[in-house]
């Protein structure tokens, strides 16, 4: 008569140890996580869901840009991606309830802190001031307005569009309240993101005609800040930095 008790199951030694390693090696890797997140929010003071943000824009597959945004050397599709912009901005985008996805609100919300127009001010430093009208005269929105940047050499708005008003609002935010996390071609960088949603046709053609010529625009050369291309055909030139570049193209249109 066979007997009804169960017969153990021996882990074998080495797979145990395995086991054991591998679970280890989690919790090392997990406090590691966490103290780099910590350092992170100490020397970049942002907070937890700011951290998590600051990681989550790496990846090990493809160029990225933005918010996970990876070109697969399709200029058609590449252009698209880099000039489009989608999603929440990183660093400020929750902070002011912005979305690449709902434009108009977004609008609405930045162009109040325009100097000239909005009616929420911020008080910005001589230096803080320089950094504005820096920016605000090598990027402009030329498909609706017939002036060469969104403000003159004297900081005041060039333009009365909704769409400068929102550029100087987000310009002057940024500057006040995360002037040290973004460089001054970061800085351009945003203002760029948003122009190619609010003119996304233009901003695709004008990113298109100048990856394959080699020659850039300011905001143009912002949106490619930091992107290694893939090689594309008739591509050519080294892309600048935008902010070494002086040279606006001509302005079409009016308000």
């Amino acid at each position: 008569m066979q007997s009804s008790e169960p017969i153990p199951i021996n882990t074998p030694p080495k797979l145990h140890i395995l086991n054991l390693f591998l679970l280890f090696l989690l919790l090392i890797m997990m406090i590691i996580t966490q103290v780099l997140m910590g350092k992170i929010q100490v020397e970049m003071k942002m907070d937890r869901q700011g951290a998590m943000q600051f990681f989550s824009s790496f990846s090990f597959l493809g160029t990225q840009v933005g918010n996970k945004t990876k070109l697969n050397g399709n200029l058609g599709e590449d252009v698209e991606k880099l000039a489009i912009s989608k999603g929440v901005p990183n660093i400020y985008g929750n902070e002011m309830n912005l979305s690449f996805d709902n434009v108009e609100p977004a609008m609405n919300t930045m162009k109040q802190y325009d100097p000239d127009y909005g009616g929420t001010k911020l008080s910005l430093s001589s230096e803080e001031m320089s950094r504005y009208t820096k920016i605000g005269l090598i990027i402009a929105c030329e498909y609706c307005c017939g002036v060469t940047s969104i403000v003159f050499p004297n900081a005041r708005a060039a333009c009365g569009c909704a769409h400068s008003q929102a550029m100087r609002g987000l310009l002057t935010y940024l500057i006040k309240y995360h002037g040290s996390e973004f460089s001054d071609d970061q800085l351009l960088r945003e203002l760029a993101r948003w122009k190619g949603r609010y003119f996304p046709k233009q901003m695709m053609n004008k990113v298109s005609e100048q990856i394959q010529s080699g020659e850039y625009t300011t905001d143009v050369a912002s949106l490619l800040l930091d992107v290694k291309l893939p090689k594309y055909n008739n591509s050519k030139g080294k892309i600048p930095l935008p902010t070494s570049i002086t040279d606006l193209p001509s302005m079409v249109g009016g308000c």
